[in-house]
Formats: C-alpha cells, structure tokens, sequence
C-alpha cells in the first residue's frame, strides 16, 4: 500500500540527516561558506600584494590584516636577542615590534602569561612568511585532527569546519583559534581513558587561561581527579621553567602590566564587535564596563552550574559541546578568532544527533546555521550589533535541552531513510 505524503507543516519542520532536502540545505551553507572564505581570504591577499612595496611594512612584508600574527611572531622574535621581561614593558615591546615592521600606530601588548613565551619560542626561530606558514598549517591540523577522532571520523562535519567563517578568520589573522580549539577537544575526550595525556593538554591551555575557566569544571563534575591534578602540575611545570629561563622579576612585570592591559581593552571600543563576550555585548548597550563584569561574573557562575550538571549527567560529545559553548558566555575575554570552539561544538552536536536518529527539527537547523554563520557577521567593518551572544545563549540552550533526556523523540516520517553511520 503507497505511503501517503506527509503534509507540508511536517515537511518543513522534520529534517532528516539523510533526506534530499536536508542534504541540499547543508550544500547550500557550505557552499555560502565556501564563497564568504575566498571572498575574504582574497581581500587578504590583494592587501598582502599592495603593502608588500611599502616601508612600513618592508622587512616582514606583513598587511595590517596580519596584525595578530605579528604579535605571536615578534614575541619569541624580541626574546632571542633582548631581556624576555621587556615584552612587558610598553614602550621597549613597541619598539621592537616597530623594528619588525608594525605600524607605528598600532599596539599589540604582551598579555600572556611568562610560559607562553617558551610555547611560542619556535615561531621566532622562522622567518615571517615561513613561521606564519607553519603555524597555520600545523595548528590547524591539530584541530582537524582532535575533532575528526571526536566526531568518528564524519567528513561531513570535518569539511564544514574547514570552510567555517571562524576557520577562515582565524587563518586571516594567524591566531591561536586552532591550537586552543585542539588543546580543549582533545583534552576533553581524553580524560577519561588517558587521564595524564589529558592533563596535560589542558595544562597546557594556561598560555590563554581565558578559554580554560571550565576545564576545571568539567573534570570535578565527571570525577576526573588524576587529570584535574595532572592539568595543574603542568602548569606549575610551565611556571618553574619559565622562571628558570627569563628569572622570578619576570613575574611581577606580568602583574604589573594587566592592569595597563585591561585599561586599554576597555578603551579599544572600536573592537568591542569581533568580541564574542557578554561584557563586549552590553558595553555596546551603552552599559557601563563595571556594571558590565558584574552581569558577566554573574553569568559565569551560572554558566559553570549548568555546564557541571550537563557533565554529571551525560558525559560525551553533547557535554563537551556545552563546555565549548559554555566557555565563550563565561569569559570576560574572546574575540572572533577564538571561536573555532564554537565550530567544533556544531560538529560535535551534529554527529551526535546524526547518531542518535538524524531527524533534526527547524529551530535546530535555523540556530545551527546562525551559530556558525554570525562570526562573519562580526567581521563586517563599521556593524556595531550586540548580539553575539545571543546565538551563543540559544545554542547552548539546545545543548543542554538534547543532554538533559527530555526533550522528545522525533521520528522520521515513514518515507524518509533512517542513515546507518557508526558511531
């Protein structure tokens, strides 16, 4: 007997994995994605090939888009043949960093803690071209790598996180998007089975400790003591060896310039739209930036209770996405090019619900679509929108929804195939 058709209300909001219609959409976004990639990296290398004559920029060859590589590569770069303490002197570090071609009205301050230089000491043994190639390419590769194991391997979910608009942004400024990305996927899938490799790939996050608030969360939620203990050991290891090598005074230089930093930060409102934060959000609210960290701080706790539940109650791919997505609501400090996470959250989310029957509903594929797609969006020059976190709140709203157990099965209509992927 013909099945009969299901009617155009359920069509429009049951979209199964393995349909033709689902399949054309997710195309369809790629494809935008794609296009927005080689728009903007275009753009990047037009800029490259204009400046590369200038004089400003004539010993790196570096475009002002490059900016936050310069950053990364001129920190080990100064470290080799000056005092590492003077990376936290604003007026030495510009210096230098001009010498190395940064425009002389830019400013690229040393924030990281005194262990980042040791992470980063190969870059400034390459020149510029040649480190920038092997940051990328590497970084990138961990990444790939760290959410290809976690996603078994779906190349679907691989392919779109490579053309994702954060991957692209994060390739055009040469940040540390990827390497943390990695350090978070891969330390969190780990925890359980190698807790020491583990550890020590979230201790090793203490370079950006920023993207690391809920690390600690996660591990005394699932009772992941051995790599709680673990995480902190390397990084008191960092810590002792980085005094060894640039000596104790190098830590009170540190201190003494956050306060300058954080300063700077809060007058650096042009940039306050490539901050994906809840400080960043309400700042362009017109809220004053005490008022500000106080809802943000508040935010955080919040974000903490629910995240440690989540994991409490169904450790795997969906906590781990909440932990991912959890962490850029909490901190104080993210901008555009730490949202790979956030990308790595998509496809974590996706196989899972792929794997758990694969009929997705329309609010799903509207905030899948918006939660990828908004860090283009933020890269827009002159669009002031406080509402980068807004995709963020209703992502790890269904996170949570998916994980808590309650929210109901929907089946796929009779005529639509159920897919057959492994887990």
């Amino acid at each position: 007997m013909p099945q009969r058709p299901i009617g155009r209300a359920a069509w429009l909001l049951q979209w199964p994995s393995g349909h033709r219609k689902t399949i054309y959409l997710a195309a369809l976004v790629l494809a935008a994605f794609t296009c927005f990639s080689v728009i903007y990296l275009f753009q990047i290398a037009e800029a490259y090939r204009d400046i590369a004559a200038g004089a400003v920029y004539a010993e790196t060859h570096l475009p002002p888009t490059f900016g936050d590589f310069l950053a990364l590569w001129s920190y080990p770069r100064i470290a080799l043949t000056h005092p590492a303490i003077e990376l936290y002197d604003a007026a030495s570090l510009h210096a230098r960093q001009s010498a190395l071609g940064l425009d002389p009205a830019a400013e690229l301050p040393f924030p990281y803690p005194p262990p980042t230089i040791l992470l980063f000491w190969p870059l400034g043994l390459l020149p510029y071209q040649w480190a920038y190639a092997a940051w990328i390419v590497g970084t990138l590769a961990l990444f790939l790598w760290a959410l290809a194991a976690t996603c078994s391997g779906m190349p679907f979910c691989v392919l779109g996180t490579v053309v994702a608009p954060a991957t692209t942004v994060t390739i055009a400024t040469g940040q540390s998007g990827f390497l943390a990305g990695a350090l978070l996927v891969a330390g969190l899938r780990l925890a359980g089975r190698r807790p020491v490799l583990a550890g020590s790939l979230i201790g090793l996050l203490a370079y950006k400790p920023t993207l690391g608030l809920l690390a600690p969360v996660a591990f005394a939620a699932a009772g992941q003591w051995r790599a709680m203990a673990v995480s902190c050991a390397t990084v008191v290891i960092l810590a002792v060896l980085a005094t060894l090598a640039f000596g104790p005074a190098i830590w009170s230089a540190w201190l003494s310039m956050l306060p300058g930093y954080v300063d700077l930060m809060a007058r650096n409102t042009p940039k306050l739209n490539v901050m994906a934060t809840v400080t960043a959000n309400l700042q362009m609210l017109g809220v004053p930036l005490p008022a500000a960290k106080t809802v943000q701080a508040l935010v955080a706790v919040a974000i903490a209770i629910l995240v440690a539940r989540c994991v409490s109650r169904q450790p795997g791919r969906l906590a781990t996405a909440a932990i991912l997505v959890g962490t850029l609501l909490a901190t104080p400090h993210a901008y555009v090019y730490d949202l790979p996470m956030l990308t790595a959250a998509v496809a974590l989310y996706v196989t899972e619900r792929v794997d758990d029957g694969g009929v997705f509903t329309l609010a799903e594929i509207i905030t899948l679509i918006l939660v990828t797609a908004f860090p283009a969006v933020m890269m827009l020059h002159d669009v002031m929108l406080p509402v980068s976190t807004v995709p963020l709140t209703l992502f790890l709203g269904l996170i949570l929804w998916s994980a808590s157990g309650t929210r109901p099965c929907v089946p796929a209509p009779p005529h639509y195939p159920q897919p057959a992927l492994p887990r």
